[in-house]
């Protein structure tokens, strides 16, 4: 992709500045306007709505993939391209780093503060790290995935775990959905 002068690690800040920028958006704007409106924005409903929101992140994901495959010099092997990067800017990524975050923020957070509220006050270390173990094992997933991150099978990765996400959300509710009657 194309620099336009950025230091190629200016990207992967984004999904930190993206969680700086998002949290207090969401806690003082998103939540008192849903609560406002009388929609119950429940610990379940926020996580699988996390769910679907990485879904999207991981779409769109896959729709900038699909940019850079479609944009020469390089077009579907532009690592293998040593003349220049594809003619796509960098920045095309930003939305994806943004909706991780928004999804992070949703999800993880709330299966903190739920798995910490919900636990008995002798067991809450223990609850908090199996929740810590719960990331420990999604890094691991992705370390064992990361093999399939080449071009051009990258963009079908993405997609998959667009579709896996978009079917998780909704099973995770069906299953879970009962917790947030009980709060």
């Amino acid at each position: 992709m194309r620099l336009d002068g950025i230091p190629n690690d200016t990207t992967q800040a984004l999904n930190s500045i993206a969680c700086i920028v998002l949290g207090p958006v969401i806690q003082n704007v998103l939540y008192p306007s849903i609560r406002k409106h009388g929609i119950a924005f429940e610990p379940i409903a926020r996580i699988t709505t996390a769910f679907l929101v990485m879904s999207v992140a991981m779409g769109c994901a896959a729709g900038v993939q699909k940019l850079i495959y479609s944009t020469g010099p390089c077009y579907e092997h532009p690592l293998s391209c040593s003349s220049q990067p594809n003619d796509i800017s960098v920045w095309a990524q930003t939305p994806v780093y943004f909706l991780l975050s928004f999804s992070e923020i949703l999800g993880f957070t709330t299966l903190s503060e739920y798995s910490y509220s919900e636990a008995p006050t002798t067991l809450r270390s223990l609850v908090q790290a199996l929740a810590q173990l719960s990331s420990g094992v999604g890094a691991a997933l992705c370390m064992a995935v990361s093999p399939l991150a080449y071009d051009p099978v990258v963009l079908y990765m993405y997609a998959g775990l667009a579709v896996l996400m978009v079917l998780s959300g909704p099973a995770f509710w069906l299953v879970f959905r009962h917790y947030d009657k009980m709060s």
